[in-house]
C-alpha cells in the first residue's frame, strides 16, 4: 500500500475517533488527535508527490503520536485512545516497511 494512502487512513481514524471522543467527553484535550489527523492529511499530498522531507516528518509525527497515545491510553484506561495508538503504530510499521523495500530496490538497481 502506498504511504500516502496509509497516511490518509490513519488521519481519518484520528479525526473521527478524536471528534467522537470530544463530543462524548467535552474535554479539549480530545482535540489533539483530530489536529494531528488534519496535519497528517495535509502531509499526504506532498507525500504522494514523493517529497521525502515531508514524508519523514509525517512518519516521525505518526510514531510520536502512537507512543503518546499508548502512554495516555494505558494511564487513563481509554480504549479509544489505545485504538488510535494501535492504528498509528501499524501505520508507522507500514511506512518503515515501504522505506526498506524502496532501499532494497535502489540497492538492487545499483549493482550491475
Amino acid at each position: 500500500m502506498k504511504n500516502y494512502v496509509v497516511m490518509i487512513v490513519n488521519a481519518v481514524v484520528l479525526i473521527v475517533i478524536g471528534v467522537y471522543g470530544y463530543f462524548t467527553s467535552a474535554s479539549p484535550t480530545a482535540l489533539i488527535a483530530p489536529i494531528v489527523g488534519v496535519v497528517l492529511f495535509l502531509c499526504a499530498f506532498p507525500v504522494k508527490k514523493e517529497n521525502h522531507v515531508v514524508t519523514h516528518i509525517a512518519v516521525a509525527l505518526t510514531l510520536l503520536t502512537a507512543l503518546a497515545f499508548f502512554v495516555v491510553g494505558f494511564i487513563r484506561g481509554n480504549a479509544l485512545i489505545l485504538i488510535m495508538a494501535v492504528i498509528s503504530l501499524i501505520a508507522t510499521i507500514l511506512y518503515v516497511m515501504d522505506f526498506l523495500r524502496r532501499k532494497k530496490e535502489r540497492d538492487a538497481a545499483k549493482t550491475p
